[in-house]
C-alpha cells in the first residue's frame, strides 16, 4: 500500500493503495458507499509532519436522497474507531472534523462511514436494487506542519 500526504481524490485511491469495504465500483469520480457501513483504510506519509496538535479530516461527499420520504442521511465519521464527526447531510458538502493528530498512524488508518439511513432507489420507484448511503468525492487531511 502507497502512503498518500494531505488530499486523495477517488480517481486515484487505486493508485495510491487506498482499499474500500462495503463500497461500489467507482463511478464517474466518486465511488457509492454500499449499505449502512464502509470503510477506507490508506497508509499515512509522516514525513516531516508534527506528532502533537490537532488536524483536521475532511470528506468530499454527498448522500443518497429522495425527497421528501428521505430528504438527506445522518453520516457517522470514525477515524481509527473513534467518532469524530456526526452530520445530517442534505446535499453535496466537504464535512470538516478536528481532532488530535497523533490519532493517525504511518500505516492501516481506517477512516469509517456510518449511514444509519441508507436506503435502495428501489424502494423509490427506480429498478437500481443497490442500498445507498453516502457518495464520497475526495478525502482531504490538514495538519500542522
Amino acid at each position: 500500500m502507497k502512503n498518500f500526504q494531505d488530499v486523495l481524490d477517488v480517481r486515484s485511491w487505486a493508485d495510491a493503495g487506498v482499499m474500500l469495504e462495503g463500497f461500489a465500483a467507482p463511478e464517474d469520480g466518486f465511488v457509492w458507499q454500499m449499505g449502512r457501513w464502509g470503510e477506507i483504510t490508506f497508509d499515512f506519509d509522516e514525513n516531516g509532519r508534527s506528532r502533537t496538535g490537532m488536524a483536521d479530516l475532511m470528506i468530499e461527499l454527498d448522500v443518497f436522497k429522495r425527497p421528501p420520504e428521505l430528504p438527506g442521511q445522518n453520516v457517522f465519521v470514525y477515524l481509527n474507531g473513534l467518532r469524530v464527526g456526526s452530520f445530517l447531510v442534505t446535499h453535496r458538502r466537504i464535512l470538516i472534523m478536528n481532532f488530535p493528530s497523533n490519532i493517525l498512524r504511518a500505516k492501516m488508518n481506517v477512516i469509517t462511514l456510518d449511514t444509519p439511513d441508507s436506503a435502495s432507489p428501489k424502494q423509490f420507484g427506480s429498478e437500481d436494487g443497490r442500498v445507498l448511503g453516502a457518495a464520497i468525492f475526495a478525502v482531504y487531511f490538514r495538519r500542522e506542519a
